[in-house]
């Protein structure tokens, strides 16, 4: 079958009255992934449960309504990722080259991190039928049949009871996927997440995907990108993550392995018996396989594979240009405040600034939509100078796209206040500690 054929065979698919549609992307990058999921959301029949499963390589995605800054450690991501993320879970000299890529997802919810050993699902379905644990519990069905300490919590995400097993009298209906028969509580017995969701609803339709920690071996690392060195300085208006301790399911060495494709078909099998429909035949030669090249139908599902030739689709086409771009990934962050000391919006107390840091400095900046719309930066005592140097400073940087700035040191350097001049060590100081919180990493370098 032609390339223009398949894609014609798709489209139909998507749009026709199939109860169930159940796909699997070849591609491992997030862009085209969450566009293709995307796609499906806004084109499928309003009446189908569309099932679909994609593995990403590294990334990290941000929800809809998070501030990027405040997520993520840029500098960190702006290294590139050689000498952080391992790509095989045997082999520790083997190492991701790429840059782990940053992204905005349409959804709300928090930051996640994507590797080859996570696996993402994503089910759409009728707003009429929806609910926040009834997937979730679909995906607990299938990681029990290789690790039965999951269970559904009460924020719908999936997590492990770490203890030990509880009395045979005490022990819940092995049917019951908001409770395991191990023990948990606080400490070491802290249950650990393994998989968390986010959400889209519109009038007639309702999207629920979520990550599930395979085997990725990176589990330690994580942590370290989804620390942003600006947190204590920074308040936002948007959506902030809810830390959680985390796990590969996995993880639990008396068990067996789990990889993100073992899981993948348990998923799929799992999602049929939930709903209780037949997957399409496949011709014999391909019958050892749950999926195939090629679409294949029967009465009441449409199943197959898709990957990057989805492009030809222009708005799958459309939305990887969206998200791959500055303006949604920065532009769409809600106002937020950076100040080094508390203010009329954000009164926290703050933690010591760093020892080289002028300590007649300050530092206030008001962002919105990824553009300075206001600034107070000053770096003398005396109430006239500190005034001048604010306005100065706030004549270079307001309008500014933060993304766009390479250095804060080459901008706040051409000022032409005289005060600024005279105390240009104490300016680049500043400008080095901005850098720091915003994930520059070029000019403004201090020595302490």
């Amino acid at each position: 079958m032609s390339t223009a054929a398949r894609f014609r065979r798709l489209v139909t698919a998507v749009t026709y009255p199939f109860k169930y549609q159940v796909y699997i992307s070849k591609s491992q990058d997030v862009a085209l992934n969450l566009s293709i999921e995307d796609y499906l959301f806004r084109k499928s029949h309003p009446e189908s449960t569309v099932l679909f499963l994609y593995i990403n390589k590294p990334c990290i995605v941000i929800g809809r309504n998070q501030n990027p800054w405040l997520e993520v450690d840029h500098a960190l991501l702006s290294q590139g990722s050689s000498s952080h993320l391992l790509d095989d879970r045997d082999d520790g000299q083997r190492y991701w080259k790429d840059r782990v890529k940053l992204i905005r997802r349409r959804s709300g919810g928090g930051t996640v991190f994507h590797d080859l050993g996570n696996l993402n699902f994503s089910v759409i379905c009728p707003s009429a039928v929806f609910n926040r644990d009834r997937y979730a519990e679909v995906v607990v069905r299938a990681i029990r049949r290789d690790n039965p300490r999951a269970r559904v919590n009460g924020r719908h995400d999936i997590v492990l009871d770490p203890g030990e097993v509880i009395p045979t009298s005490d022990q819940p209906d092995p049917k019951d996927t908001h409770r395991t028969k191990f023990v948990f509580g606080d400490g070491p017995l802290v249950p650990r997440k393994v998989s968390g969701s986010a959400y889209k609803l519109v009038r007639n339709r309702a999207l629920h995907h979520g990550t599930c920690l395979c085997d990725t071996p990176n589990i330690s690392t994580i942590s370290q990108y989804l620390q942003s060195p600006a947190r204590p300085f920074l308040k936002a208006r948007g959506v902030e993550s809810v830390r959680s301790p985390i796990a590969n399911i996995s993880g639990q060495r008396q068990f067996p392995p789990l990889t993100a494709q073992t899981l993948q078909n348990h998923i799929i099998e799992a999602f049929v018996q939930e709903h209780n429909f037949k997957m399409p035949k496949m011709p014999p030669s391909l019958s050892a396989t749950l999926f195939a090249e090629g679409l294949y139908e029967n009465d009441e599902c449409a199943s197959g594979l898709v990957d990057g030739r989805l492009l030809e689709i222009p708005e799958i086409a459309a939305g990887v240009r969206e998200l791959e771009s500055p303006e949604y990934l920065y532009g769409q962050t809600p106002q937020f405040i950076l100040s080094t000391h508390p203010c009329a919006e954000d009164d926290r107390a703050r933690p010591p600034l760093p020892e080289w840091f002028p300590p007649s400095a300050r530092v206030y900046l008001k962002i919105k939509s990824g553009i300075i719309i206001a600034s107070k930066i000053s770096t003398s005592d005396h109430v006239g100078t500190a005034t001048a140097e604010e306005m100065a400073f706030d004549g270079i940087l307001k309008g500014k796209k933060v993304a766009e700035i390479e250095s804060f040191g080459d901008l706040l350097g051409k000022s032409s206040s005289s005060s600024a001049a005279y105390r240009g060590d104490d300016v680049c100081r500043v400008s080095k500690w901005l850098d720091l919180m915003l994930g520059k990493t070029s000019g403004g370098r201090v020595e302490p």
